[in-house]
């Protein structure tokens, strides 16, 4: 039989994602030999960003036209901005980001010129950009590096199934019936597996399950996944559903997949399968029994054979392994892992992990690997890195692990860092004693930054999950946890910030009584809710944690270099900061060769200032750094929770064009530089500076034309125009 594996999008693009080599592997040692693993949510993103693609995009967006019909206009309501600030960036730089995306892609993908950074910056830019520009064509829906969000909401099923038929907003739907359509039509499975893994994947996997139905209705589509662990309950009182998929498989899917192969192949009944849920042919939801998961030292090494290794957005292949399930600690009231993973907390032998190491270094060529678990045990933590060591391997890995204070002394930091590990992230969530103890995390928060220190001073990025707003957590609490990471940025790479909401399937949403939780608000349209805000008794409101939440990010961004002006794009691809790490040998190298020369301000010339030769500009009629800041004023977090969607409602945007002070007209110039991909909005008097900047002028040439009493604010400016690299660099003036 022919079994067709998917991964859909909308995930990283980084690097493979664990389910379909372990899948693979474990149907291949079984017999079924004729697997296909397709990465649809690469091929996706590939296209997306192609010249030909976004040429069709810049001529379907028609940008042009549109923002000559805002520019006639006397001023701009709230909406009015929205487009404005979309439709200039494209009119100025649409056809530069089509021109030039298949140079960026080749730069994020190869490693003489991924390593240059200030090329890699330009390519994540030009990137972003093609997704920006990409996106605007089925506005409002947004697809980034990091997401994919439209209007049809996936807490709502209904909305879940309209976004299914809707070709104006649904970019998938086009793309997977000129591309992906075809490949399973030449392959004909008999079984299709996909992954669902991602809130951001529900609609995009529904989409493509109703166009493989149409084609060919008889073959036995399953769906699998993290997800389905929240949503599948719910998602199987949609009767539509079941006209989309066959099935669903809960928690792990090796034992559940073969066992649908055999029902394919007519050796079992479907109800026999164990661990899935299915529609008989009464019409009525079954729920198979479920059966203990297979052992984890029984399985097979991931099998990538066949994927796009080639294709990732990455210039070296980092590929994740899972050398554990579960999580041994397993006592966090907030935590829903052993929803998602499945009971119990289980493991393979050290041993085994480092042959699997071995074994995918000599098949793939891969030299460095993301362990894809949730903790790094402490038996692990102490003996793995002298397992590595032993076995004469030369890689770089990274993990998730849990401050266990007693187990990362001086010696296992040290260990860990010279087995290879470049990068640790902690669940450090609080600087505070007593939110910790109700978390049940079990750490002490003084123990903690001593346990961070070790770490980094071993040569080890920390990165730390950071949690805001956990119910009774008050302002003054979160406030020190800002600033006792501030205090120790000397030792902290990276910080994670949430905002909390409750889970429904966690043991918090049971208890909430005892965490003073007197009121939670679900939305009656949502059938598929799984986060809730809340009311608490005491402690911050949210409104205020959100604000909290805000200033956190704020703060971040000032204090520490990954997340520094341009940085942040570094920060946020996974595993470009890790590679990073690999290349420049730590964080302190890192630190001092690429990131400090990066953020530095340029040296204002003392003579001769020049304008960059290759400026692509355009004149508007309104303010947009005016524009800018209204609009990003909007958060959504002042008007729903972060766990919905970004997007606002159209009755939002009713009341904030009727609430909101219209934008009067306001000459500006937005300037593009396509050396570094950064997009500037201009005053006019700062266009005049920019032009006096012809390289036969000093800087005090260059403002005698401006009164004596603002001469100094025209310095200034020249600076600001500087540091945004606007002019030629120092070697060329």
């Amino acid at each position: 039989m022919k079994v067709a594996l998917i991964f859909p999008p909308q995930g990283h693009f980084t690097q493979p994602y664990l389910s379909l080599p372990s899948l693979t592997a474990y149907l291949r040692q079984n017999g079924i030999d004729d697997v296909t693993q397709m990465d649809v949510n690469m091929a996706a993103y590939d296209w997306f960003l192609s010249k030909e693609r976004l040429a069709l995009s810049l001529e379907r967006i028609g940008a042009e036209e549109k923002l000559a019909a805002l520019d006639a206009k006397d001023e701009l309501v709230f909406s009015d901005m929205e487009q404005y600030q979309t439709l200039s960036e494209i009119a100025l730089i649409g056809q530069e980001v089509a021109d030039s995306i298949e140079e960026a892609k080749s730069v994020i993908r190869t490693p003489e010129k991924f390593y240059d950074y200030e090329r890699y910056l330009w390519a994540g830019r030009t990137m972003e950009q093609g997704l920006r520009l990409f996106s605007t064509e089925f506005a409002p829906t947004k697809l980034t590096a990091h997401g994919f969000i439209m209007r049809h909401r996936i807490e709502r099923s209904s909305e879940i199934i309209e976004a299914l038929t809707d070709e104006a907003e649904n970019p998938f739907i086009e793309y997977f019936r000129e591309h992906t359509l075809p490949e399973l039509k030449a392959l004909d499975p008999d079984l299709i597996g996909i992954s669902l893994t991602f809130p951001s994947q529900a609609i995009p996997t529904l989409t493509l399950c109703k166009l493989i139905k149409e084609w060919k209705p008889e073959v036995h589509i399953t769906i699998g996944g993290g997800l389905l662990a929240y949503i599948s309950e719910k998602l199987s009182k949609r009767p539509e559903v079941w006209s989309l998929i066959d099935s669903m498989v809960l928690l792990e899917g090796e034992r559940p997949l073969l066992q649908l192969c055999e029902h394919v192949q007519g050796k079992r009944e479907l109800a026999d399968v164990t661990n899935i849920v299915y529609c008989d042919g009464n019409g009525e939801v079954q729920v198979t029994p479920q059966q203990e998961p297979l052992n984890i030292a029984t399985l097979p090494t991931p099998d990538f054979d066949g994927l796009p290794l080639d294709d990732y957005f990455s210039p070296e292949l980092v590929l994740p392994l899972a050398a554990t399930r579960g999580c041994y600690w397993g006592k966090c009231v907030f935590c829903t892992l052993y929803t998602v993973i499945g009971p119990g907390y289980r493991g393979r032998s050290i041993e085994e992990t480092v042959d699997d190491m071995r074994i995918l270094q000599e098949r793939y060529g891969a030299n460095s690997f993301y362990l894809a678990i949730e903790d790094l045990p402490p038996n692990m933590a102490k003996a793995f890195p002298r397992a590595i060591l032993d076995a004469g391997l030369n890689v770089n890995w990274w993990c998730d692990a849990r401050l266990e204070h007693d187990v990362f002394d001086e010696q296992v930091c040290k260990d860990l860092a010279e087995s290879g590990c470049r990068r640790i992230a902690f669940g450090y969530e609080s600087a505070s004693r007593r939110v910790l103890g109700k978390m049940c995390k079990g750490i002490d928060p003084d123990a903690s930054l001593e346990l961070i220190k070790r770490a980094h001073n071993a040569g080890i990025s920390v990165t730390l999950y950071v949690m805001i707003g956990f119910p009774t957590e008050t302002e003054e609490e979160a406030m020190h946890t800002l600033n006792t990471v501030i205090a120790n940025q000397e030792f902290v790479q990276e910080v994670s910030v949430r905002v909390f909401y409750l889970d429904e399937r966690s043991e918090l949403f049971d208890r909430r009584e005892e965490f003073d939780i007197d009121e939670i608000y679900p939305d009656p349209d949502a059938d598929m809710q799984v986060y809730y805000d809340f009311k608490c008794k005491t402690g911050m409101s949210r409104s205020r944690a959100r604000q909290v939440y805000l200033e956190f990010t704020q703060a971040l961004r000032s204090h520490f270099p990954v997340f520094q002006n341009t940085n942040m794009l570094y920060h946020e691809l996974k595993s470009h900061y890790f590679l990073y790490l690999v290349k420049h040998d730590g964080w302190d190298n890192l630190r001092a060769n690429v990131l400090e020369r990066t953020t530095a301000s340029k040296p204002l010339l003392a003579s001769g200032p020049r304008r960059r030769q290759r400026l692509v500009s355009r004149a508007l009629r309104f303010d947009r750094s005016a524009l800018d800041e209204i609009v990003s004023s909007i958060d959504s977090a002042t008007i729903r929770p972060r766990y919905q969607s970004d997007l606002l409602d159209d009755e939002d945007r009713v009341r904030f064009d009727a609430e909101l002070k219209p934008l009067e007209r306001c000459d500006s110039t937005l300037i593009y530089n396509p050396a570094t991909a950064e997009v500037q909005c201009l005053s006019p008097a700062a266009v005049d500076l920019l032009e006096r900047c012809d390289g036969s002028r000093s800087v005090d040439e260059v403002v005698e034309v401006f009164p004596e009493e603002v001469r100094d604010d025209a310095k200034r400016a020249i600076a600001v125009i500087s540091d945004a690299g606007l002019l030629e660099p120092l070697s060329q003036s």
